[in-house]
């Protein structure tokens, strides 16, 4: 997947590369000079694989291919008619998509296109192209550089210059102008900070590190080192390729040096003579000056090191994707195959911890966290009061409401906070609370307000009632003890407000559509005025129901806590609490039925004494006969042990440890235990993987705009979950702090 910089051409590939200042990039690869070259080597046929070889038409590929099918496979033409096709000079080989440069200048691509990265500019003609994890960079006839597809951590924002060599990496891109080495994109580990004071010939980028040779033909290397990926070497080498994790330099006699996590030792590389080289995942695949193809490395039918089979050729050009290659044949046509995936090793689960991000300041019953506007957190406390917290400063208080909150019971108070998704524009914040009595619906009501920010702070007579929802009494206790409030609020990326509602211990209501009890609901609260505090949208999926409140979106819910929409994929992971043996989290959709009190997690709810005493005498089973329209949960977490109440978190998109991408995060209020929720990419399946087990309950769980995640404790810190990094430890021991209470008169 590595490009790299060439000292000279290849001889049998001479009258088509195009030379660029004496030298020829070639993505993954380096061309070395022409010369004299060494006998062919045999190649067994019993080791050839099964290949794709295409002549390949201007934008006729599949674009909704995957890999297997996709980058290891170009676009189809008659093969009995390759006189139209284009002719190839350069090839270059991403994550699930695969790049190549014609002779005319044009860029070609093929394989998935999930982010944008086969979109090559039309009309530009380029010298040069690569391939990194879904986006792809070229290097203009100008001398600038183009980049298209996923850009999460600014990989396609290239610099202004002239530039003769560039290649891209995991989400860093690296090239050259001139002797200087300049990269751009995500700078972890500083694999995007060459060291300034070499002179570079070659430039090549991997996954955590980046390396180049300098003009005195030595091997520099910057980034994560770990694993010795990125340690420098005295040369002379002539030629480079930095793949995911290894690292490989052709010596002057065209023998293969690699070293890194996949690569092993020099020993590990077979004795041939190669002119060119280029670094995958777990493969490496080094071309003789006969232009045949030799590869070696780990797939999944291989514990260690070995040889693994490749097409004949000859080629002139090859370059290593992460499982795939590509080259290009003496025709200029492309040619593709694909390397079993190796097992990869066990996330590093070990190195997660959580880092106290409010040291000094322990929160006594804070129920959420949020990014604030201004610049650090705003904790929301169960009592009844907001404080923004700044590192290095005291919490300053931005609303509170304690006056009017009542939080006499175990579920009630400030329950959440949200900040309007267009905050520059809307300066609001909406507030989830229970209110002291209120003789018009009851002993208690719960509200969503909104309350506009000014100056830092809330205001508290511009407040907006959103929504009033009257709590139900319960039976056998009355008003006395009434619960379940829900408490979860979020905005969608469709700019609609998500509410999740309590049953109010009222058996029948989740089920009927006639009251917002144990459902979600979704409205448009954009433009709200105290005529029109929200607009019911029209596509909700009960709009047209006779009977139903149109607010409902979902419903079957006892006490949706908490929920989560991933930025990625738009779904909406939903926390439920059950009645006293299961709670769980399943993905809602619109008009979605999710069981309760049909359901009690995955299992049908006994009606017992204890169901009994909580509902009342009147309740009567609904019955698991029919259960064709309930949505069965993702996540089941059995009350066991010390564990009482399932928190429901976020799944994780932040940057800061990319290979948890993806895991749903998510605790338990009395253990303390934290779980992430991933997917097994070898077997497809789901598994639980519990990374943190803390002294103090957990209440909620908060995400900044990073995508970096939160944990809210009671009685103690904020803390942020982050990954070991060399030189630091992280704790979560709680040291004596001063716990945070606002004084009763702070002005508002």
């Amino acid at each position: 997947m590595i490009r790299t910089n060439a000292a000279g051409l290849l001889r049998r590939g001479c009258r088509d590369l195009l030379a660029i200042g004496g030298s020829v990039v070639l993505g993954t690869l380096l061309l070395v000079a022409c010369g004299d070259p060494p006998p062919p080597k045999q190649t067994s046929p019993d080791q050839t694989p099964k290949v794709e070889q295409r002549g390949l038409r201007p934008r006729t590929m599949e674009k909704s291919a995957k890999i297997g099918s996709t980058a290891a496979t170009a676009a189809t033409q008659d093969s009995t008619d390759t006189s139209s096709a284009p002719s190839f000079i350069r090839i270059a080989a991403g994550e699930d998509h695969a790049c190549a440069l014609q002779t005319s200048g044009r860029i070609q691509c093929w394989g998935a296109n999930d982010e944008g990265q086969l979109d090559a500019p039309e009309g530009v003609a380029f010298q040069e192209v690569t391939a990194g994890y879904r986006f792809t960079c070229g290097i203009r006839t100008d001398g600038g550089i183009s980049c298209w597809g996923r850009n999460n951590h600014a990989q396609l924002n290239a610099p202004d210059g002239q530039f003769t060599a560039v290649d891209a990496g995991w989400d860093h891109v690296c090239a050259l102008s001139g002797t200087t080495a300049t990269c751009w994109g995500w700078n972890a580990n500083e694999r995007a900070t060459p060291p300034p004071s070499a002179a570079y010939s070659v430039i090549g980028a991997g996954a955590e590190h980046s390396c180049g040779l300098t003009s005195t033909s030595d091997l520099v290397c910057w980034g994560r080192n770990d694993d010795g990926r990125a340690q420098s070497r005295q040369g002379p080498f002539r030629a480079l390729a930095v793949g995911i994790a290894h690292t490989c330099v052709l010596r002057n006699d065209g023998s293969a040096l690699c070293q890194g996590e996949s690569a092993g030792s020099d020993t590990v590389a077979p004795n041939s003579a190669f002119s060119q080289i280029s670094a995958g995942m777990d493969q490496i695949c080094g071309l003789d000056f006969n232009g045949v193809v030799e590869c070696w490395g780990i797939t999944q039918d291989e514990s260690t090191s070995g040889s693994l089979p490749t097409p004949t050729g000859p080629f002139t050009a090859i370059n290593l994707g992460w499982t795939n290659a590509c080259a290009v044949t003496q025709d200029g046509l492309a040619q593709c195959w694909q390397y079993p995936a190796p097992t990869p090793p066990p996330p590093p689960y070990d190195r997660l911890n959580l880092l106290n991000v409010t040291p000094g300041h322990l929160f006594s019953q804070p129920t959420d966290v949020v990014a604030w506007p201004a610049g650090g957190l705003a904790v929301a406390d169960r009592t009844g009061f907001i404080s923004n917290f700044v590192s290095g400063s005291d919490p300053r208080i931005v609303l509170d409401l304690r006056d009017i909150v009542v939080a006499t019971g175990s579920l009630n108070g400030l329950l959440s906070i949200l900040v309007d998704p267009e905050f520059e524009d809307s300066p609001f914040i909406y507030v989830y609370y229970t209110v002291k009595e209120n003789t018009e619906v009851g002993k208690e009501t719960a509200l969503l307000s909104r309350f506009r920010i000014s100056d830092n702070r809330a205001v508290r007579e511009d407040q907006l009632t959103i929504l009033e929802i009257p709590i139900l009494p319960r039976p056998n206790y009355g008003y006395e003890r009434s619960s379940h409030y829900g408490g979860a609020i979020r905005f969608g990326a469709d700019g609609m407000l998500y509410m999740g509602i309590g049953d109010s211990y009222c058996f029948k209501c989740p089920q009927t559509l006639d009251t917002l009890h144990g459902k979600i609901i979704r409205i448009d609260v954009r433009g709200a005025s105290a005529e029109q505090p929200y607009r019911v949208p029209d596509d909700n999926p009960f709009v047209s129901s006779s009977g139903a409140r149109p607010e409902i979106w979902a419903f079957g819910l006892r006490n949706p806590w908490r929920m989560a929409f991933d930025p990625q994929d738009g779904r909406l992971w939903v926390s439920d609490l059950g009645h006293d043996g299961e709670d769980e989290v399943s993905i809602a959709v619109a008009g979605a039925n999710l069981g309760w009190p049909i359901f009690e997690g995955s299992r049908c709810l006994k009606i017992d004494q204890s169901t009994i005493e909580n509902y009342g005498a009147d309740i009567v089973s609904h019955g698991c006969d029919d259960t064709s329209d309930a949505i069965f949960p993702t996540i089941t977490h059995s009350l066991i042990g010390d564990r009482c109440a399932l928190i429901g978190g976020f799944v994780y998109r932040g940057s800061s440890i990319a290979w948890l991408g993806g895991a749903y995060l998510f605790g338990d209020f009395c253990s303390g235990q934290i779980w992430a929720h991933v997917s097994d990419k070898n077997t497809a399946s789901w598994q639980l993987i519990e990374i943190a087990n803390l002294p103090q309950p957990i209440s909620s769980f908060g995400v900044d705009a990073a995508g970096e995640v939160y944990v809210v404790t009671f009685g103690g810190p904020i803390l942020q979950l982050v990954e070991f990094e060399s030189g630091f430890i992280p704790t979560t021991t709680i040291v004596p702090s001063e716990t945070f209470e606002p004084p009763e008169d702070q002005d508002q």
